[in-house]
């Protein structure tokens, strides 16, 4: 009986294992491009099963060394050599849940990160606030006051690799 439920646990635990590791990634790195200019940047692959990629903190660190400074752009491309992504749409989220790019609805729908990320091409948008009272957009350049959450949604193709960099500027 105690072997057989040993071989059981153990076909458990190969059954379960491949979809702890098959989530997607995003990890983060930070660079001091000149005294006014710093960039984070998250080399994003999708989910080996349904190509989607996790929302990613920016960390303590990152955040620290981005805290005072200005969102002034956002980039978004296909990583060099890897699988290419399926058209995505991109939302910066700040500490309190706001939308960066733009979203009309709370951060359902994206606005200037709709489809920012395509399959082949380079693409960019700057921060944009919605002013509802208006029924407009306005371009903006908010202060990063804490950390910010990159979400990538509607990206389907499994282990794709798209690269999102955000530019900070004082």
């Amino acid at each position: 009986m105690k072997k057989l439920l040993t071989i059981l646990i153990i076909i458990c635990l190969i059954a379960f294992s491949g979809s702890a590791w098959a989530a997607g990634t995003a990890p983060q790195t930070l660079e001091k491009v000149s005294k006014y200019i710093r960039t984070i940047t998250f080399v994003c692959v999708g989910d080996s099963g349904n190509g989607s990629i996790p929302n990613t903190a920016t960390n303590t660190a990152n955040t620290a060394f981005i805290r005072g400074w200005y969102l002034t752009k956002v980039e978004a491309f296909p990583t060099s050599g890897g699988t290419a992504p399926d058209a995505a749409d991109v939302m910066i989220y700040d500490s309190d849940g706001l939308d960066l790019l733009g979203s009309e609805d709370g951060g359902t729908t994206a606005w200037a990160g709709l489809t920012l990320i395509h399959a082949t091409l380079k693409r960019a948008c700057v921060p944009n606030l919605y002013l509802p009272r208006a029924g407009l957009h306005v371009n903006y350049y908010p202060a990063i006051t804490g950390a910010l959450t990159l979400d990538v949604d509607n990206q389907g193709t499994n282990d794709a690799e798209t690269t999102v960099v955000l530019t900070f500027e004082k």
